[in-house]
């Protein structure tokens, strides 16, 4: 690779990384500005948003979707509880498997949740052109490929 080349592709480096760090702050932002009407932390909104709406999933399973500890989630669960929006029940299979799933308040500020981050979503992408759209989604799609598999050759690596 030649050096015209190698700074072509730092120079593009840098510019996706400070582009994907200011949509993931812009989005953050958004969902924020969503959760806060309702009365809840936006960790508290993606917990609701990460189970599933009639369904229960284990202690285990919503820590791995939400990508934090076991610790972690059950602080966020108790608190979830305490607000009547979730529930714990001992799984009738295991029963040292805790389940998690939502309470019918929880369910319906869920559905809230999910109706005011679409509407916020269609407003400010309204102005994109169908062209763009598919030219963004498409962009982003690859991102997520080369990224996955990037990380998958790093964790091969890493113990």
């Amino acid at each position: 690779m030649d050096l015209d080349r190698l700074s072509r592709l730092r120079d593009f480096a840098a510019e996706v990384e400070r582009l994907t760090y200011q949509l993931v702050k812009n989005n953050e932002s958004c969902d924020r500005v969503c959760v806060a009407q309702y009365g809840i932390t936006s960790s508290q909104g993606y917990t609701l948003l990460s189970l599933p709406g009639e369904d229960t999933l284990s202690m285990n399973e919503l820590s791995k979707a939400m990508g934090v500890d076991n610790s972690t989630m059950t602080r966020m669960v108790d608190q979830l509880v305490d607000k009547a929006l979730v529930r714990r029940k001992p799984d009738e299979k295991d029963r040292r498997q805790v389940l998690i799933g939502l309470t019918a308040q929880g369910q319906e500020l869920r559905g809230n949740l999910e109706q005011a981050l679409q509407s916020l979503y269609e407003e400010a992408l309204g102005e994109i052109g169908e062209d763009e759209c598919l030219t963004i989604i498409h962009g982003l799609k690859r991102l997520n490929e080369v990224f996955a598999k990037s990380i998958e050759s790093l964790a091969k690596v890493v113990p």
